[in-house]
């Protein structure tokens, strides 16, 4: 198979669609998962051989497993780069996906985060559908984008939260690739990215924060959503609901109102709005959000008979009642929405403000039209209504939207899913769109004044409306009462009940056809209305009439009008024609003219009707004067007026017509320029500023279009020049602030626009006639415009700055009929004629205009302005004003990104003249620019961008034209500085790789160019600079050692991806150090001892191990430097040793791995140099590597959640390692680590030890206290002596705390003595003494439990090495016994099973991969205790010196041994062990490792003859504590308890059948004289239990007679049986002791035990020497090791051996 291998053509990428798991077969066979993608090199007869992506092993697998897919192939060959071609997007999700299935797990599922488990489990399954649309293609291109759009911010998103890094993304949403792109553009998609990643929620989804930034709609219009979701209320008639938005400062209505039918029965009359009852109100600007007090208005209108007659009523079927339908006043509700109005747009996706509003009815109808503002204003007047015992209530719901209608349709679709009827703003919104077509009437009902007209009540007045045309038509449709209402013919008015000076305040919308505005006008009637049928025949009305032009042939104004009221007779309701009320005056004026008082229609002066009236409409206007300039032929007298009056009308006016305004400006231009063509510029001048507001700014497109399409002034250039150069001319001859030569230069863009049009018409139509002059008048308009430019005076600086803000506007216009390098030439006279330091704010945003024109993009435009540019940005970067940077920088940042693009044209040339003129300059401005600003990172953006574009050349020339080499080392020392901040100081956030990535190659590319030079200019002789070397060095050693170039913490995809594009840099730098390291002779090494050890051991610990085989060597070096030049190498050793210490325990650096390397590596090297051998060279080694063993065990521990046992072991081995090697700073460093674990877990005891190690190295002397010596905690010693006293006293309080007295008061002695005798402050001494007192006190008064010792076993492979198969002795708390132990233990060693027995374990415990721990309590064996002998001393003090100081501790083990026949006690051996351990405890820890151990067997005979030994001592000190605190008198009861009732049941009786029978002294004759001691201790314990029961004769309460009696027959059994006859006489006196007589002597009121005569009880006297206090407390060491040498010895006292047994192993 393998000859016939063959290269594939096609077939390159494909994807597994099986599992091939190849069992059995070669090692060159590739295992492929379903969906690994894998690169296919070679075929054969249906297999392929390739590599897998994911996994990057190469093998062979069989063709039919995988799908191909179309791929993309770049360099050919061995090295080829396969890419699949397929949508970017997919092929992100492709290789992202299952990144994010193994981190999703094992971030979120792992750590027991279930909601964010669930939610990216969620995204994790939209990202799969959007990939499987995207594949689809079925989509359209605009949804398309947008669904690529939601699928980047969720990856974005999910990166985030998977702690992956930041994916660079153009405008678009699009990934791209890193290397395409500059720093610059790289940084703002990095910046744009991390505000995508804020602009999300919680499921990925974008927020559209951005867009009021980048779209202006969004910032201008806004929209109220309103919807009814239920009206709970009993009309019991046809109602409508009338919805508006109020401003209640101002009194009026702002909107348009929403009208709803609602039927008797409650439910919308139109049944598509069930469910659906909502409105949108539009056309809301900012000054609409700021409204204070805003309302939505409900208003209830009832529409039925005049009086509501329930169903049910006998009346309501009166035939005599009106059937007639009225409009009718019913209640009111209103919601307060200025804090919705108020909500800051950022707050997207705010939920929609749901209310119950109560509906309120009125007291009477004369309130109703007010009735919104009583209930605002609390005002009393208005009542709530109520609905079947319930309040009524309308349900709403309101939410703020912004944007255009499009855009709120888009981003709501949900709101918008059925048609919602628009309520517009009553006005002309802040934005008036160029199609907005409006031609709207909006009245005002206000109010009316009637009279009775004889009637005995007052009228129920009805005004019904209508537009009527100049021939008596009446209008249809016409009328439209509200929003979502159908238009109609007549409006009717609400009717108020017997009101004859109703107020309405009803707003009526009037939609009339344009071409019928100008010849109809309003008529309203009035009638008064009767609930009765009989009654409401029109016996007459009252009518009242608006035209809607008036005589100048303006539109209607807008405001109140007062109309006049005229009386109609009944018989002209039928036939009432214009032509008999036209004429009539309609408004009341001042001067009123002759009205008719009688007639058909007669004028009543008694009566009054009040509208408003308000016209928004884009084809009629209400200004004279624009009439008059469109009309301008008709009346060529008042031209000059009217073109002064246009710069007069509002901007609402003047885009309505705007077409027609140029058309008239532009014709009177052509025909009366003489006379008006300064007036006609000027209103241009006018025209095209207004359209700069931003309210108007959306009609630039409509001026756009007319001068493309519709503008014809082909003779306007030459006058528009003459006219902008006469401005130029006399702004500069004269001086002044004049703002209409602002207004000038702000209209530069559009003048142009028509200069150039107009040229362009006038050569079409004469075919390039004069195009030679034209030009030349150009440049004569430029030079005066240059000329302006430089004028220095102050009165022009506001035009100046002008020109130069709007000066590039023109160039794309200029170079329609220019060349580009000839107008690159006049940009450039126009930049070089403003002044320096003038303007340059200005200046600076010009030049950005220029540089982002595409005038730049030309080759050789750039070269020509390109010096220009460079000049002018040096020259304000170098300068002192820093708020000029920010645009410096981005225009700077502009032309870097424009020169990486490669489809500009040449650009060498270019980034020259960038690197001679601003590299420079940009590195020291990067340098004094602090990181946290926000400039800084574009600012280093720039830089590095600079270097990126630099080619070898560029490096070459720019390094070898330094003036001096003064300048070159600031530069390079600038470079390394700069290179140095940015890779140790987190440059950019650690999730923006791409832009780290990128930033480091270009260092990496820089440092090869520097080094050289470095090389060249400043190695040899005098040239020789040893600061730039030194700074050099610590970049290169920066930079392998960031973590951002640390591959083995990346992921496999990432580090695939950084060793595809830039393979690892670290071996790339590092290599070069070390070839410029060995280029240095050794005189130049030695100077950089022994500085430069940390450094390379920084260097040496990367996770590299081509790294370390090249660095470690160079330790090596350096000891040979430093042993060349002194003799020795202890600064290189010292210096390795500490840090060492550094980089591996705090900066976690460092494995198992660079162990096994170092020592042989060095050791290797040392063996080649003899001197270097016997100089201990290997020792040294030897020792650096034991170290590095302990600082990765310490290393291991302190930040995992490993145990402090384990942790405080590690330290104490690092602190006896720097204690052996004299490394006092390293010793103290540990001392407080150490220390604070003890605190931390309340071993007060051992914190103080720990400290008492430092106090050990300071002295009682006023030395400066070293900087190795200064703790954060006593930051205010200022000498050593102020030190050690701190210490000394936190100590005293540990011990205190810990119950170490004892220990305490030497140290409490030693401070007195200091303020005794030294500092003779007897303040402190005072207070000295009494903490001694305190602590005596303390130590006699203070119960405390002794502590308990056990010997703890830690077997099997889990454990650390300093842990592994190792015994200790561990002391434990007060009162911590065997059970709490264990606990203790087990809770550190959670993993570790207990052994539950004694014994030694065996090999499989020791090298098994668990953990098993061995737990025995031992006991100390004090060797401090000789000085108390014969004296009496209280047990408080006793028991601590038998239980600390200790190194000896005893374990005994039972072991049975013979037949069962003989007996539990003949067959009772002891396995005594001994256990030594390398200090005492207690100590600077709780336990020490066990050094040596013993074992010794203890016949049955010998351990009985112990435990009667044990026995009595233990008696003996319970009785004397007895009788030293009485209430320490029940140990003592049972214990006495204990033995005489164990004696009289058989206790003692067992040694005698066991040991004192005939039979075993024959069989054992050597332990005849244990069997006699035997027989004395069994005596002297009756002895010692009658001194025993005296005591407790004396001090037993009452309560325990009958017990202290049975204590008292039991011992005369024991004393009968165990004391000769002889003996009983010489210890009773010569009596016998009877319970009774015992009880009977009673106790003397003395406390003292008397005899039958009264006398004191002598009988029981102390025995012998053998019984003090040293046979009971210690144990005689010589006299064993005496005894255990000379075991023939029989003479010697077997009760002494027995006694001092354990003490035979001490030697």
């Amino acid at each position: 198979m393998a000859d016939h291998w063959r290269p594939t053509t096609q077939a390159k990428l494909g994807v597994a669609i099986y599992n091939y798991d190849p069992v059995g077969k070669p090692p060159e066979f590739l295992r492929l998962d379903l969906g690994d993608t894998v690169q296919i090199q070679e075929e054969c007869a249906g297999w392929y051989r390739g590599f897998s992506l994911k996994t990057r092993q190469k093998g062979i697998f069989p063709a039919s497993f995988i799908h191909l897919k179309q791929a993309l192939v770049k360099n050919n060959g061995p090295t080829e780069v396969v890419e699949g071609v397929q949508d970017p997007l997919v092929q992100e999700l492709t290789q992202l996906l299952p990144e994010w299935g193994e981190l999703w797990q094992k971030r979120y599922f792992m750590e027991d985060r279930y909601g964010m488990f669930v939610t990216i489990r969620k995204v994790i399954l939209e990202l799969i559908d959007i990939r499987s649309q995207v594949l689809a293609s079925t989509l359209p291109l605009d949804d398309m984008k947008k669904l690529k759009s939601r699928a980047s911010g969720k990856i974005d998103w999910g990166n985030k939260h998977m702690g992956l890094d930041l994916v660079p993304r153009n405008e678009d949403g699009q990934s791209v690739d890193e290397k395409d792109v500059s720093m610059v553009a790289l940084h703002k998609m990095h910046l744009r990215s991390t505000q995508r990643q804020i602009d999300t929620n919680e499921r990925g989804t974008v927020i559209r924060r951005g867009r009021f930034s980048a779209n202006r709609l969004s910032e201008l219009l806004h929209h109220v959503y309103f919807n009814m979701a239920a009206f709970i209320c009993n009309v019991g008639e046809e109602s409508e609901i009338q919805v508006a938005l109020f401003d209640h400062r101002e009194g009026r209505y702002f909107s348009e109102r929403f009208i709803e039918r609602i039927n008797r029965h409650g439910m919308p009359s139109n049944l598509s709005h069930l469910n659906n009852t909502c409105c949108l109100f539009t056309d809301l600007g900012n000054n609409d959000l700021k409204r204070e007090e805003a309302y939505l208005v409900c208003k209830i209108i009832r529409v039925g008979r005049m009086t509501y007659v329930p169903p049910s009523s006998s009346s309501s079927t009166s035939s005599g009642a009106s059937k007639e339908e009225f409009r009718r006043p019913y209640g009111c509700a209103v919601l307060n929405i200025s804090q919705l109005l108020s909500v800051s747009r950022e707050a997207e996706g705010q939920e929609p403000k749901e209310c119950q509003l109560d509906i309120y009815g009125f007291e009477s109808e004369a309130d109703f039209a007010e009735l919104h503002v009583n209930i605002i204003k609390k005002n009393g007047k208005y009542k709530a209504l109520q609905t079947d015992r319930m309040s009524a209530k309308v349900h709403v719901a309101v939410r703020l939207l912004h944007g255009s209608m499009a855009q709120v349709r888009e981003e709501n679709p949900l709101l918008f899913r059925s048609p919602v009827p628009t309520a517009r703003k009553l006005g002309f919104p802040d934005v008036i769109m160029p199609g907005d077509i409006r031609n709207d009437l909006y009245i005002t009902l206000v109010s009316g004044d009637f009279q009775r007209d004889g009637k005995k009540s007052h009228k129920n007045v009805e005004v019904d409306v209508c537009v009527v045309s100049e021939n008596g038509r009446v209008l249809e449709d016409a009328i439209v009462s509200g929003v979502a209402s159908d238009k109609t013919t007549t409006y009717k008015g609400v009717v108020l009940y017997h009101q004859n000076t109703p107020v309405w305040e009803d707003v009526i919308k009037f939609d009339i056809p344009f071409d019928q505005f100008y010849t109809s006008h309003l008529r309203f009637t009035f009638y008064h209305q009767s609930k009765e049928a009989s009654k409401a025949l029109r016996h007459g009305f009252t009518l009242a009439y608006v035209p809607l032009m008036q005589d100048d042939g303006t539109t209607l104004r807008d405001g109140t009008h007062n109309l006049f009221m005229y009386k109609c007779e009944a018989s002209l309701h039928r036939n009432l024609e214009p032509s008999s009320y036209a004429r009539l005056p309609w408004q009341q004026t001042d001067n009123l003219p002759q009205l008719p008082a009688k007639g058909v229609i007669s004028y009543t002066g008694r009566e009054s009707f009040q509208i408003r009236t308000l016209v928004c409409s884009t084809k009629l206007t209400q200004n004279v004067d624009l009439l008059g300039l469109l009309k301008w032929r008709q009346q060529p007298d008042r031209l000059e007026d009217s073109l002064r009056g246009l710069m007069r009308v509002s901007g609402e006016e003047i885009v309505k017509f705007l077409q027609d305004t140029f058309d008239a400006l532009f014709a009177i231009l052509d025909e009366d320029a003489e006379r008006s063509g300064r007036l006609v510029f000027q209103c241009l001048v006018f025209i095209i500023r207004l359209l700069g507001d931003r309210k108007f700014e959306h009609f630039r497109s409509v001026l756009d279009a007319y001068i493309q399409t519709h503008f014809s002034g082909a003779m306007a250039h030459q006058k528009l020049i003459e006219q902008l150069k006469c401005c130029f001319d006399s702004a500069r001859t004269q001086p002044t602030t004049d703002s209409n030569n602002v207004r000038v230069m702000q209209a530069l863009q559009y003048i142009f626009k028509f200069i150039i049009k107009s040229r362009l018409l006038f050569g079409r139509a004469t075919r390039g006639k004069g195009a030679q002059e034209f030009k030349e008048s150009l440049c004569e308009l430029f030079d005066s415009f240059n000329s302006l430019m430089g004028v220095k005076d102050d009165g022009l600086l506001a035009i100046q700055a002008a020109g130069l803000q709007h000066f590039s506007a023109i160039i794309q216009e200029v170079l329609k009929i220019m060349e580009p390098d000839e107008f690159a030439v006049i940009i450039k006279q126009f930049i070089d004629s403003v002044p320096k330091n003038r303007l340059v704010k200005f200046k600076l945003l010009c030049l950005g205009h220029i540089v982002n024109n595409d005038i730049f993009r030309h080759e050789e435009c750039r070269h020509i302005l390109m010096p220009m540019l460079g000049l002018q940005l040096a020259s304000h970067i170098k300068g002192q004003v820093d708020d000029q940077l920010p645009k410096c920088f981005e225009i700077l940042g502009e032309i870097l990104t424009l020169l990486h693009r490669r489809d500009v044209g040449k650009s060498f040339e270019n980034i020259t003249e960038i690197v001679n003129q601003l590299l420079i300059a940009v590195l020291n401005r990067v340098a004094a620019i602090e990181r946290n600003a926000s400039l800084w990172g574009h600012a280093v953006a720039c830089y590095i961008s600079i270097l990126n574009l630099m080619t070898d050349k560029h490096f070459h020339d720019f390094l070898r034209n330094f003036p001096s080499k003064h300048l070159l080392v600031e530069f390079l020392k600038g470079s390394f500085e700069a290179f140095y901040g940015l890779v140790t100081s987190g440059s950019f956030p650690p999730d923006w790789s791409a832009m780290i990535t990128r930033l480091n190659h270009t260092i990496m590319t820089s440092m090869k160019f520097f080094s050289e030079s470095l090389q060249t200019q400043f190695q040899r002789g005098q040239n020789f600079n040893e600061p730039l070397w030194k700074l050099y060095f610590d970049v290169c050693i920066a930079f392998v050692t960031q973590p951002a170039l640390q591959l083995e913490t990346f992921t496999a995809s990432k580090r695939n991806k950084q060793m595809a594009m830039y393979g690892d840099m670290r071996l790339t730098i590092s290599s070069r150090v070390m070839s410029v390291w060995n280029s240095l002779v050794m005189e130049q090494k030695q100077l950089f001892l022994p500085w430069i050890v940390g450094p390379f051991m920084d260097l040496s610990l990367v996770r590299e191990i081509e790294i370390r085989r090249v660095t470690i060597p160079v330790f090596y070096d350096l000891m040979l430097c430093e042993f060349l030049q002194t003799g020795d190498y202890r600064q290189v050793a010292a210096e390795c040793i500490d840090k060492l210490d550094v980089h591996v325990s705090g900066a976690g650096k460092g494995d198992n791995e660079y162990m096994d390397l170092l020592y042989p590596l060095l050791s290797g090297l040392c063996e080649q140099n003899r001197e270097l051998v016997q100089a201990g060279a290997l020792e040294f080694v030897e020792n650096l590597t034991q170290l590095l063993g302990r600082l990765l065990d310490f290393r291991n521990l302190q930040d995992g959640d490993d145990y402090s046992i384990s942790r405080m072991q590690t330290i104490f081995n690092l602190l006896q390692y720097y204690q052996e090697t004299e490394r006092e700073e390293m010793v103290i460093r540990y001392i407080y680590k150490l220390s604070s674990l003890h605190l931390q877990a309340n071993n007060y005891s051992e914190a103080a030890f720990s400290l008492l190690l430092h106090t050990s190295i300071l002295k009682w002397e006023d030395l400066p206290v070293s900087a190795h010596g200064e703790i954060p905690s006593y930051r205010s010693a200022r000498s050593e002596y102020e030190l050690k006293e701190l210490i000394f006293k936190d100590i005293i309080e540990y011990f205190d705390k810990g119950m170490l007295w004892e220990c305490a008061i030497p140290l409490c002695k030693e401070l007195a003595l200091q303020c005794e005798s030294i500092t003779y402050d007897y303040e402190q001494l005072s207070e000295i003494h009494k903490k001694i007192s305190k602590l005596y006190h303390d130590i006699m008064h203070t119960v405390r439990g002794n502590a308990e010792y056990y010997r703890v076993g830690f077997y099997g492979a889990g454990f650390p090495p300093f842990l592994r198969n190792k015994q200790f002795i561990f002391r434990g708390k007060q009162y911590e016994r065997l059970g709490e132990f264990n606990h203790f233990l087990l809770s550190h060693f959670p993993r570790a099973q207990p052994l539950n027995f004694n014994t030694p374990p065996g090999e499989e415990y020791l090298t098994i991969e668990g953990m098993h721990i061995q737990v025995a309590k031992v006991e100390p064996i004090a060797d401090d205790v000789e000085r108390f002998a014969g004296m009496n001393i209280a047990s408080s003090i006793l028991d601590y010196y038998t239980t600390n100081n200790i190194s000896h501790f005893v374990l005994n083990r039972p072991v049975r041994r013979g037949p069962k026949s003989a007996g539990e006690f003949a067959t009772m051996w002891v396995e005594r062990t001994v256990y030594i351990t390398a200090s005492r405890l207690p100590g600077m820890l709780r336990w020490c490792e066990i050094v040596d151990e013993k074992r010794i067997e203890i016949s049955p005979i010998e351990n009985a003859m112990e435990t009667m030994v044990n026995k009595n001592k233990e008696l003996r000190m319970l009785r004397l504590r007895a009788e030293k605190n009485p209430a320490q008198l029940n140990p003592l009861s049972m214990a006495l308890n204990g033995v005489l009732d164990a004696a009289v049941q058989g206790g003692l009786a067992n040694y005698e059948t066991s040991f004192f029978t005939e039979e075993y002294s024959r069989e054992h004759p050597e332990h005849i004289p244990i069997i006699e001691e035997i027989k004395e201790l069994i005596k002297e314990q009756v002895v010692i239990l009658g001194e025993g029961l005296d005591v407790h004769a004396r001090l037993a309460p009452e309560a325990l007679g009958q017990f202290h009696k049975r204590m008292e027959q039991c011992y005369e059994e024991m004393r009968s049986k165990y004391l000769p006859q002889a003996e009983r006489r010489s210890l009773s006196g010569g009596g016998s002791r009877t319970p009774e007589r015992a009880r009977s002597a009673g106790m003397t009121t003395a406390g003292t035990p008397t005899t039958a005569s009264g006398s004191p009880n002598t009988r029981r006297s102390m025995p012998p020497q053998h019984m003090d206090l040293k046979q009971s407390s210690s144990v005689n060491v010589g006299s064993l090791r005496r005894y255990t040498q000379t075991p023939q010895n029989k003479g010697m006292d077997r009760r002494s051996m027995a006694e001092f047994s354990t003490g035979a192993l001490v030697s």
